[in-house]
């Protein structure tokens, strides 16, 4: 199994979900709509983004770098 770092554009979106949903569940008031309820699921949908992105098939130019590198192994 090759392990490959995440797509950072969806690396900060989760993070950005992630610390919504923290900041959501301390007592703090924030100023936005709806998020007071909701903070279980941003830091499941961020973990999702994360998890759904390790599913995703690699780039052609990626897949072919990563099948050699297993190779030479």
């Amino acid at each position: 199994m090759i392990l490959r770092a995440p797509n950072i554009a969806l690396f900060v979106i989760s993070g950005c979900l992630a610390m919504l949903g923290v900041l959501a569940c301390l007592p703090i008031a924030l100023p936005i709509p709806g998020l007071t309820g909701n903070s279980a699921w941003y830091i499941f949908l961020a973990w999702f983004l994360l998890a759904a992105n390790t599913a995703l098939p690699l780039e052609p130019k990626e897949a072919k770098a990563a099948q050699i590198k297993s190779a030479s192994k």
